[in-house]
């Protein structure tokens, strides 16, 4: 007979309530389960919960919980999407970050973005997480389908963090979230007294901490292939290792990501959406600092005096280069340093004559901006390169090699006019 499934159920459920059969209860046995050494397992599983916007609406965020078996420390990073692959890397990677290492062996659930089939023990890991466990060598383990009771450290996690932390919060941005995510586990997650082994997963891990395996430096290159990524924060900062990077200010927008490429200690912030470097910080081995941008043309060291003096000799001198820059001290005084320092620096790429003409120009029609200033720099040369002849090299035309020994006859000029004579209208000579 052909069925399905659900036929056959409802079939038996009619025959045990028509003949009153009572389903046997089947109570699971549970062994406790030694502690694991340090630094060997870890247990990943994900979470989601409903969450308010500002504006009243629903959102739903989803949750990478991972943590340490012996210690209990606890990492968790949000997504305002669902995870994929590739975000699962990333949120590994910056679980190691957040450790400072990484584990043996890595417990998880059997979830499609990283497992595409499980057979008797035999898994098939989807291509981009396989190449991810080859290149990071920790090792891992899948429980069995249905059987969540099988990593119950991490079941404990996910729920501890959904409604101890994010419920009844509102969700303002995710990364700023993901902020105060870091602070719950500083403060709460990670500094309560544990239920099971009545000790603070904060002070355990500072000893399971020397036990972690260094992340291999392959890593590096983990993060460039699959396009790994960093959420820009509101204040124009990148989270990295604990530190805050800078980024130029009008890099943030909600949802901006961003690249992070790894050259030994040297960090490239690399925009998506057009591939080109943003910035470079020297990568800092401390905790908790502001990494800035250094800006050479501020050169805050310097007074507005001395910047003043620079502006002043990069301008010859002259009446003109005065006044222009006195306005703009008395216009734009609290940016007066910038607006020098800009001057200092575009005066470089042109010569004296446009620069007399654009001091001129922005003085008559007084434009006291080194903004304005740049602008007429600029109008002045593409002016002066149209103005310019352009001179054309002459045409050489080769003859081919079987015509150059052929001349042309060369006729008598009477036989021309013999010619015309013979003509029937009235030919003058």
């Amino acid at each position: 007979m052909d069925f399905k499934d659900r036929t056959l159920r409802l079939y038996v459920s009619d025959l045990r309530e028509g003949y009153n059969l009572p389903k046997a209860p089947c109570t699971r046995q549970y062994e406790e389960v030694p502690e694991l050494p340090m630094g060997y397992q870890a247990q990943v599983d994900f979470g989601e919960i409903w969450l308010s916007k500002c504006d009243g609406s629903k959102i739903k965020v989803y949750c990478f919980a991972m943590v340490l078996s012996h210690s209990r420390y606890k990492f968790l990073w949000w997504r305002d999407k669902p995870f994929t692959t590739l975000s699962l890397i990333d949120a590994h990677n910056k679980a190691f970050e957040y450790f400072g290492g990484m584990p043996k062996e890595i417990v998880y659930d059997q979830d499609r973005i990283l497992a595409v089939s499980e057979n008797n023990g035999d898994v098939i890991y989807t291509e981009e997480f396989q190449n991810y466990i080859s290149s990071m060598r920790f090792k891992t383990r899948l429980c069995r389908a249905y059987d969540p009771e099988s990593k119950g450290k991490i079941e404990a996690v996910v729920k501890f963090a959904k409604y101890n932390f994010a419920k009844h919060r509102v969700l303002e941005d995710i990364n700023s979230f993901n902020e105060d995510s870091f602070k719950w586990l500083d403060k709460t997650g990670n500094a309560k007294v544990h239920e099971i082994t009545r000790k603070v997963p904060k002070e355990v891990f500072t000893l399971e901490k020397e036990h972690l395996l260094k992340v291999p430096n392959s890593f590096e290159n983990i993060q460039l292939n699959n396009s790994l990524t960093y959420f820009v924060r509101k204040n124009n900062t990148i989270l990295y290792k604990q530190n805050r990077y800078q980024v130029p200010k009008g890099t943030y927008r909600p949802g901006k990501e961003v690249n992070l490429i790894i050259t030994h200690d040297k960090m490239d912030i690399v925009d998506l959406d057009t591939g080109e470097i943003i910035v470079t910080h020297k990568i800092s081995n401390q905790r908790g600092k502001l990494i800035q941008i250094y800006h050479p043309e501020r050169e805050k060291s310097k007074t507005k005096d001395e910047m003043y003096d620079k502006a002043f000799k990069a301008l010859e001198m002259s009446e003109d280069a005065k006044e222009l820059l006195d306005n703009i001290r008395k216009e734009k005084e609290r940016y007066c340093r910038d607006q020098f320092g800009l001057i200092i620096t575009i005066v470089k790429d042109y010569n004296k004559t446009l620069i007399r003409q654009a001091l001129e120009y922005c003085v008559k029609r007084k434009l006291f901006s080194a903004g304005m200033f740049k602008d007429t720099l600029e109008y002045l040369r593409q002016q002066s390169e149209k103005d310019i002849t352009k001179e054309y090299a002459p045409v050489n035309i080769s003859i081919p090699s079987r015509y150059q020994s052929l001349k042309p006859e060369i006729r008598n000029i009477s036989e021309y006019i013999a010619a015309l004579k013979e003509d029937k209208k009235t030919w003058k000579n």
